[in-house]
């Protein structure tokens, strides 16, 4: 079910910024998902997507990329 209020996509970022800060760094863009939809829901809704929630797709989208090198072997 999508968020039908500004104030409900906020307390859905909290949600997921409280999960992903919870989470360990190497396995934080597992939420990258999440995120994704999010960002969606605040775009369906015609109300700009906040900085914050840009960021941080922004940081585990680089962290989901290096995590597929992390693996290659040399």
């Amino acid at each position: 079910m999508t968020p039908t209020t500004t104030q409900e996509l906020q307390r859905k970022f909290a949600d997921i910024a409280d999960l992903i800060s919870g989470t360990r760094p190497g396995a934080r863009h597992q939420h990258l998902p999440k995120l994704h939809e999010l960002v969606g829901d605040f775009a369906r809704k015609g109300v700009g997507v906040p900085t914050t929630l840009r960021q941080m797709q922004e940081d585990l989208t680089n962290e989901a990329i290096e995590s597929r090198f992390d693996n290659m072997p040399i």
